[in-house]
């Protein structure tokens, strides 16, 4: 029973990855760790993670933005190796919380202004590769990615910002997701904190993962350019509500 409705979860979750490019972890993670503790679904999520990535970014490797790719990572990888050694530090769930508050305002206020006058969705016409921006975006997406594994909205508001959408966005938000969790992979082996008990889950998840990644795919040409910012506009204030809901009751568990 364990594994059926571990894969189920993982083809469903990699289906949505395959349409917007991300969110798999997001949609993943609290479906599987009632059923095989958070450790080793934190653990098995970062590395299937890799696979649906690696998928996208050859799929759509022509929409690569070298420029912002190498700009983000310069700072993006040692950021994410500080943010490791913070956790140690550093209470999470106040970061957590701010993030999903100003997550829940952004995306909020993007719905709100669409709804209110669809038309007024401004889609930039060319990429902004130079963008200093694009540097602090790094360090933040690193910082977050070491504390609390959840920094994907910082890409998709960076990436909304220098013009990149749909098969774009997808592209770039697959190629830096697949360098940083390849760069995360060899820990889990050699710290020796693998669940080799699972390896059967962590096997048959690769076909379903490349089943669902691929029917994602299909469906991601049929959604328009604004309709796919919508969708990833409703996700980020699913994502948002989530962070700011779990954090404040682990917050207050902790004050009481």
């Amino acid at each position: 029973m364990i594994v059926y409705l571990s894969l189920i979860a993982i083809f469903f979750s990699s289906m949505v990855y395959g349409i917007i490019g991300f969110g798999d972890a997001l949609i993943l993670i609290p479906i599987v760790t009632p059923i095989i503790g958070i450790k080793n679904a934190v653990i098995l999520v970062n590395i299937w993670g890799t696979f649906p990535a690696l998928l996208n970014f050859i799929k759509y490797r022509k929409f690569l933005d070298k420029g912002y790719f190498f700009r983000f990572l310069s700072l993006g990888i040692p950021a994410t190796i500080l943010g490791t050694y913070l956790i140690i530090y550093l209470r999470v769930e106040w970061i957590e919380l701010t993030l999903g508050c100003f997550i829940l305002i952004y995306s909020s206020l993007k719905l709100y202004k669409y709804f209110k006058n669809p038309d007024s969705l401004e889609m930039k016409n060319e990429l902004n590769t130079t963008s200093p921006i694009i540097f602090f975006g790094g360090l933040s997406y690193g910082l977050l990615t070491g504390l609390i594994s959840a920094a994907g909205p910082v890409n998709v508001a960076l990436l909304e910002k220098t013009g990149h959408y749909r098969e774009s966005f997808i592209e770039n938000f697959a190629a830096i997701g697949t360098m940083l969790s390849i760069s995360r992979i060899p820990f889990y082996f050699f710290g020796n904190v693998f669940p080799y008990d699972l390896i059967l889950v962590f096997l048959l998840a690769f076909p379903m993962i490349f089943l669902g990644t691929k029917i994602g795919q299909k469906i991601t040409p049929k959604i328009s350019v604004k309709k796919f910012q919508i969708i990833i506009f409703c996700f980020l204030t699913g994502i948002s509500l989530k962070s700011i809901i779990f954090s404040s009751i682990s917050l207050l568990s902790y004050l009481y």
